[in-house]
Protein backbone atom coordinates (compact mmCIF):
# COMPACT_ATOMS: atom_id res chain seq x y z
CA UNK A 1 0.00 0.00 0.00
CA UNK A 2 1.26 3.47 -0.93
CA UNK A 3 2.15 5.45 2.22
CA UNK A 4 0.22 8.61 2.99
CA UNK A 5 3.14 10.09 4.95
CA UNK A 6 6.83 9.41 4.39
CA UNK A 7 9.39 10.93 6.74
CA UNK A 8 12.81 10.61 5.11
CA UNK A 9 16.05 11.30 7.00
CA UNK A 10 14.38 14.11 8.98
CA UNK A 11 16.80 16.19 11.07
CA UNK A 12 15.81 19.06 13.35
CA UNK A 13 18.07 21.25 15.48
CA UNK A 14 17.70 23.88 18.18
CA UNK A 15 20.06 26.83 17.83
CA UNK A 16 21.10 28.21 21.21
CA UNK A 17 23.81 30.47 22.59
CA UNK A 18 25.84 27.27 23.16
CA UNK A 19 25.54 26.16 19.53
CA UNK A 20 23.44 23.71 17.53
CA UNK A 21 21.64 20.89 19.34
CA UNK A 22 20.47 18.09 17.06
CA UNK A 23 17.27 16.77 18.65
CA UNK A 24 15.96 14.76 15.66
CA UNK A 25 18.67 12.97 13.73
CA UNK A 26 17.89 11.35 10.35
CA UNK A 27 14.57 9.89 11.44
CA UNK A 28 12.66 7.91 8.81
CA UNK A 29 9.29 6.15 8.89
CA UNK A 30 6.09 5.95 6.86
CA UNK A 31 2.37 5.61 7.60
CA UNK A 32 -0.20 4.12 5.23
CA UNK A 33 -3.87 5.20 5.14
CA UNK A 34 -5.88 3.54 7.89
CA UNK A 35 -2.78 2.54 9.92
CA UNK A 36 -1.79 3.63 13.41
CA UNK A 37 1.95 4.15 13.97
CA UNK A 38 3.24 4.31 17.54
CA UNK A 39 6.26 6.60 17.98
CA UNK A 40 7.83 5.50 21.25
CA UNK A 41 10.75 6.56 23.42
CA UNK A 42 11.85 8.01 26.74
CA UNK A 43 11.36 11.69 27.53
CA UNK A 44 13.96 13.65 25.57
CA UNK A 45 14.20 11.15 22.72
CA UNK A 46 12.79 13.59 20.13
CA UNK A 47 9.22 12.27 19.74
CA UNK A 48 7.36 15.56 20.15
CA UNK A 49 9.87 17.54 18.11
CA UNK A 50 9.45 15.00 15.29
CA UNK A 51 5.68 15.58 15.36
CA UNK A 52 6.09 19.36 15.46
CA UNK A 53 8.55 19.17 12.57
CA UNK A 54 5.97 17.37 10.45
CA UNK A 55 3.41 20.08 11.27
CA UNK A 56 6.00 22.88 10.92
CA UNK A 57 5.03 24.21 14.33
CA UNK A 58 8.54 24.35 15.76
CA UNK A 59 9.52 27.03 18.29
CA UNK A 60 11.47 30.04 17.08
CA UNK A 61 14.93 28.66 17.84
CA UNK A 62 14.34 25.33 16.09
CA UNK A 63 14.27 24.43 12.43
CA UNK A 64 14.41 21.43 10.14
CA UNK A 65 17.98 21.15 8.85
CA UNK A 66 17.69 18.07 6.65
CA UNK A 67 15.44 15.45 5.14
CA UNK A 68 11.94 15.47 3.70
CA UNK A 69 8.37 15.04 4.91
CA UNK A 70 6.36 13.72 1.97
CA UNK A 71 2.58 13.93 2.34
CA UNK A 72 0.44 12.87 -0.62
CA UNK A 73 3.48 13.28 -2.85
CA UNK A 74 4.36 16.82 -1.68
CA UNK A 75 7.33 17.76 0.50
CA UNK A 76 5.87 19.70 3.43
CA UNK A 77 9.29 21.16 4.21
CA UNK A 78 9.33 22.89 0.81
CA UNK A 79 5.85 24.47 1.04
CA UNK A 80 5.38 28.19 1.57
CA UNK A 81 3.93 29.11 4.96
CA UNK A 82 0.52 30.02 3.48
CA UNK A 83 0.41 26.63 1.70
CA UNK A 84 1.31 24.82 4.93
CA UNK A 85 -1.35 26.77 6.82
CA UNK A 86 -3.96 25.44 4.41
CA UNK A 87 -2.70 21.90 5.08
CA UNK A 88 -2.98 22.14 8.87
CA UNK A 89 -6.44 21.22 10.04
CA UNK A 90 -7.74 20.42 6.56
CA UNK A 91 -5.33 17.58 5.65
CA UNK A 92 -3.23 17.05 8.79
CA UNK A 93 -4.47 17.63 12.34
CA UNK A 94 -2.76 17.40 15.72
CA UNK A 95 -3.95 16.72 19.26
CA UNK A 96 -1.66 18.12 21.96
CA UNK A 97 -0.81 16.77 25.42
CA UNK A 98 -2.78 19.21 27.58
CA UNK A 99 -6.07 20.41 26.08
CA UNK A 100 -6.48 23.25 28.58
CA UNK A 101 -3.43 24.97 27.10
CA UNK A 102 -4.70 24.43 23.54
CA UNK A 103 -8.30 25.60 24.04
CA UNK A 104 -8.94 29.34 24.36
CA UNK A 105 -10.61 29.91 27.76
CA UNK A 106 -12.62 32.97 26.62
CA UNK A 107 -14.42 31.28 23.69
CA UNK A 108 -17.01 28.51 23.78
CA UNK A 109 -15.94 25.09 22.59
CA UNK A 110 -18.48 25.27 19.78
CA UNK A 111 -17.08 28.54 18.44
CA UNK A 112 -13.55 27.08 18.47
CA UNK A 113 -14.58 23.97 16.52
CA UNK A 114 -16.66 26.09 14.13
CA UNK A 115 -13.73 28.44 13.52
CA UNK A 116 -11.67 25.61 12.02
CA UNK A 117 -14.58 24.56 9.81
CA UNK A 118 -15.24 28.11 8.54
CA UNK A 119 -11.53 28.72 7.91
CA UNK A 120 -10.98 25.64 5.75
CA UNK A 121 -14.40 24.96 4.23
CA UNK A 122 -15.85 28.47 3.81
CA UNK A 123 -19.22 27.57 5.33
CA UNK A 124 -21.79 29.88 6.95
CA UNK A 125 -21.90 30.39 10.72
CA UNK A 126 -25.00 28.23 11.01
CA UNK A 127 -23.45 25.39 8.99
CA UNK A 128 -20.23 25.57 11.02
CA UNK A 129 -22.19 25.47 14.29
CA UNK A 130 -24.13 22.43 13.08
CA UNK A 131 -20.83 20.74 12.17
CA UNK A 132 -19.51 21.51 15.67
CA UNK A 133 -22.59 19.88 17.23
CA UNK A 134 -22.22 16.90 14.90
CA UNK A 135 -18.55 16.46 15.86
CA UNK A 136 -19.34 16.66 19.58
CA UNK A 137 -21.83 13.88 19.01
CA UNK A 138 -19.21 11.86 17.06
CA UNK A 139 -16.78 12.05 20.01
CA UNK A 140 -19.59 10.94 22.35
CA UNK A 141 -20.17 14.09 24.36
CA UNK A 142 -23.68 13.87 25.81
CA UNK A 143 -26.23 16.56 24.97
CA UNK A 144 -24.04 18.26 22.33
CA UNK A 145 -26.71 20.89 21.51
CA UNK A 146 -26.25 22.29 25.02
CA UNK A 147 -22.56 21.54 25.50
CA UNK A 148 -21.62 23.40 22.31
CA UNK A 149 -22.05 26.68 24.24
CA UNK A 150 -19.91 25.61 27.21
CA UNK A 151 -16.51 27.11 27.96
CA UNK A 152 -13.41 24.90 28.45
CA UNK A 153 -13.35 25.41 32.24
CA UNK A 154 -16.84 23.87 32.47
CA UNK A 155 -15.59 20.54 31.14
CA UNK A 156 -13.57 17.73 32.72
CA UNK A 157 -10.14 16.82 31.42
CA UNK A 158 -11.48 13.88 29.46
CA UNK A 159 -14.24 15.96 27.88
CA UNK A 160 -11.74 18.68 26.93
CA UNK A 161 -9.63 16.05 25.18
CA UNK A 162 -12.75 14.86 23.33
CA UNK A 163 -13.32 18.47 22.23
CA UNK A 164 -9.74 18.59 20.91
CA UNK A 165 -10.39 15.39 18.94
CA UNK A 166 -13.64 16.86 17.60
CA UNK A 167 -11.78 20.01 16.53
CA UNK A 168 -8.98 18.00 14.91
CA UNK A 169 -11.40 15.86 12.89
CA UNK A 170 -13.94 18.58 12.05
CA UNK A 171 -12.49 19.08 8.54
CA UNK A 172 -12.01 15.37 7.86
CA UNK A 173 -8.19 15.31 7.72
CA UNK A 174 -6.33 12.29 6.35
CA UNK A 175 -3.59 12.25 9.02
CA UNK A 176 -4.03 12.71 12.77
CA UNK A 177 -1.00 13.28 15.01
CA UNK A 178 -1.77 12.58 18.67
CA UNK A 179 1.02 13.79 20.98
CA UNK A 180 0.70 11.99 24.33
CA UNK A 181 -3.10 12.54 24.23
CA UNK A 182 -3.75 10.80 27.56
CA UNK A 183 -0.89 12.12 29.72
CA UNK A 184 -3.02 14.29 32.04
CA UNK A 185 -5.92 11.82 32.34
CA UNK A 186 -6.68 9.04 34.81
CA UNK A 187 -6.43 5.43 33.65
CA UNK A 188 -10.15 4.89 32.97
CA UNK A 189 -10.45 8.05 30.87
CA UNK A 190 -7.18 7.21 29.08
CA UNK A 191 -8.70 3.97 27.87
CA UNK A 192 -11.88 5.72 26.71
CA UNK A 193 -9.93 8.36 24.74
CA UNK A 194 -7.68 5.77 23.08
CA UNK A 195 -10.68 3.58 22.22
CA UNK A 196 -12.32 6.65 20.70
CA UNK A 197 -9.25 7.49 18.59
CA UNK A 198 -9.07 3.89 17.34
CA UNK A 199 -12.80 3.87 16.55
CA UNK A 200 -12.64 7.17 14.67
CA UNK A 201 -9.52 6.02 12.83
CA UNK A 202 -11.42 3.06 11.46
CA UNK A 203 -14.56 5.09 10.81
CA UNK A 204 -12.77 7.80 8.79
CA UNK A 205 -9.90 5.63 7.42
CA UNK A 206 -7.42 7.90 9.18
CA UNK A 207 -3.69 7.48 9.32
CA UNK A 208 -2.63 8.12 12.92
CA UNK A 209 0.77 8.94 14.42
CA UNK A 210 0.49 8.23 18.16
CA UNK A 211 3.37 9.77 20.13
CA UNK A 212 3.80 8.12 23.53
CA UNK A 213 6.28 6.75 26.06
CA UNK A 214 3.86 3.98 27.08
CA UNK A 215 4.58 0.67 25.36
CA UNK A 216 1.45 -0.80 26.93
CA UNK A 217 -0.68 1.63 24.93
CA UNK A 218 1.27 0.85 21.77
CA UNK A 219 0.89 -2.90 22.25
CA UNK A 220 -2.89 -2.56 22.43
CA UNK A 221 -3.58 0.07 19.78
CA UNK A 222 -0.73 0.38 17.24
CA UNK A 223 -0.36 -1.41 13.93
CA UNK A 224 3.30 -0.41 13.51
CA UNK A 225 5.96 0.85 15.92
CA UNK A 226 9.00 3.11 15.63
CA UNK A 227 11.33 3.21 18.66
CA UNK A 228 13.34 6.41 19.17
CA UNK A 229 16.33 6.86 21.43
CA UNK A 230 18.35 10.06 21.75
CA UNK A 231 16.95 11.51 18.51
CA UNK A 232 17.56 8.36 16.40
CA UNK A 233 15.46 5.41 15.26
CA UNK A 234 16.51 2.21 17.01
CA UNK A 235 13.91 -0.25 15.72
CA UNK A 236 10.89 -0.37 13.40
CA UNK A 237 8.44 -3.20 12.85
CA UNK A 238 4.81 -4.21 12.92
CA UNK A 239 3.51 -4.16 16.49
CA UNK A 240 2.97 -7.92 16.67
CA UNK A 241 6.45 -8.68 15.35
CA UNK A 242 8.17 -6.14 17.60
CA UNK A 243 6.52 -7.29 20.82
CA UNK A 244 6.92 -10.97 20.00
CA UNK A 245 10.58 -10.76 18.96
CA UNK A 246 12.30 -7.43 19.77
CA UNK A 247 15.84 -7.31 18.38
CA UNK A 248 17.38 -4.07 19.62
CA UNK A 249 18.77 -4.19 23.20
CA UNK A 250 17.05 -0.87 23.94
CA UNK A 251 13.64 -2.20 22.89
CA UNK A 252 14.20 -5.33 24.97
CA UNK A 253 15.14 -3.15 27.93
CA UNK A 254 11.93 -1.13 27.59
CA UNK A 255 9.84 -4.29 27.45
CA UNK A 256 11.59 -5.81 30.46
CA UNK A 257 10.67 -2.75 32.50
CA UNK A 258 6.91 -3.27 31.93
CA UNK A 259 4.95 -5.46 34.39
CA UNK A 260 3.59 -8.54 32.65
CA UNK A 261 5.29 -7.91 29.31
CA UNK A 262 5.51 -11.03 27.18
CA UNK A 263 3.21 -12.90 29.53
CA UNK A 264 5.82 -12.98 32.32
CA UNK A 265 3.85 -11.88 35.38
CA UNK A 266 6.12 -13.26 38.11
CA UNK A 267 9.55 -11.85 37.44
CA UNK A 268 11.61 -8.98 38.75
CA UNK A 269 11.36 -5.86 36.59
CA UNK A 270 14.59 -4.77 34.93
CA UNK A 271 15.55 -1.10 34.87
CA UNK A 272 17.76 0.36 32.15
CA UNK A 273 20.77 1.85 33.99
CA UNK A 274 21.86 5.44 33.40
CA UNK A 275 20.02 8.24 31.62
CA UNK A 276 19.41 9.39 28.08
CA UNK A 277 22.47 11.36 26.83
CA UNK A 278 22.62 15.13 26.59
CA UNK A 279 22.00 16.16 22.94
CA UNK A 280 24.81 18.70 23.34
CA UNK A 281 27.30 15.91 24.05
CA UNK A 282 26.10 12.58 22.58
CA UNK A 283 28.36 9.53 22.95
CA UNK A 284 30.30 8.37 19.87
CA UNK A 285 29.05 5.41 17.90
CA UNK A 286 25.75 3.96 19.00
CA UNK A 287 23.92 6.42 21.27
CA UNK A 288 22.76 3.58 23.52
CA UNK A 289 26.16 1.94 23.99
CA UNK A 290 26.95 3.46 27.46
CA UNK A 291 23.76 1.85 28.82
CA UNK A 292 23.70 -1.30 26.69
CA UNK A 293 24.22 -4.67 28.44
CA UNK A 294 25.71 -6.30 25.32
CA UNK A 295 27.89 -3.41 24.09
CA UNK A 296 31.39 -4.16 22.81
CA UNK A 297 34.28 -1.80 22.05
CA UNK A 298 33.18 -1.43 18.42
CA UNK A 299 29.80 -0.05 19.54
CA UNK A 300 31.51 3.16 20.66
CA UNK A 301 33.22 3.58 17.29
CA UNK A 302 30.58 2.54 14.74
CA UNK A 303 27.31 4.36 14.19
CA UNK A 304 24.86 1.54 13.43
CA UNK A 305 22.71 2.02 10.30
CA UNK A 306 19.02 1.16 10.34
CA UNK A 307 18.92 -2.12 8.43
CA UNK A 308 16.35 -4.81 7.64
CA UNK A 309 17.21 -7.79 9.85
CA UNK A 310 13.95 -9.58 9.02
CA UNK A 311 11.22 -8.81 6.47
CA UNK A 312 9.79 -5.38 7.38
CA UNK A 313 11.76 -5.37 10.64
CA UNK A 314 14.48 -2.71 10.81
CA UNK A 315 17.09 -2.44 13.56
CA UNK A 316 20.04 -0.13 14.26
CA UNK A 317 22.48 -2.39 16.12
CA UNK A 318 25.73 -4.06 15.04
CA UNK A 319 25.17 -6.87 17.59
CA UNK A 320 21.96 -8.10 15.94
Amino acid sequence: MQPLLEVKELSTSFFTEHGELRVVDRVSFSIAPGRLMGLVGESGSGKTVTALSIMRLLPERARVVGGKVIFEGRDLCALREDEMRRMRGAKIAMIFQEPMTSLNPVFTIGSQIAEAVRLHQKTSRAEARNRAIEMLRVVKIADPERRVDDYPHQLSGGMRQRVMIAMALSCRPKLLIADEPTTALDVTIQSQILDLIRELQQQFDLAVLLVTHDLGIVAEYADDVTILYSSRVMEQAGAGELFAAPLNPYTRGLLQSIPGAGGLHHRRLQAIPGTIPNPADPPPGCRFNPRCPIAIAECSRVEPPLEAKRPNHYVACIRV
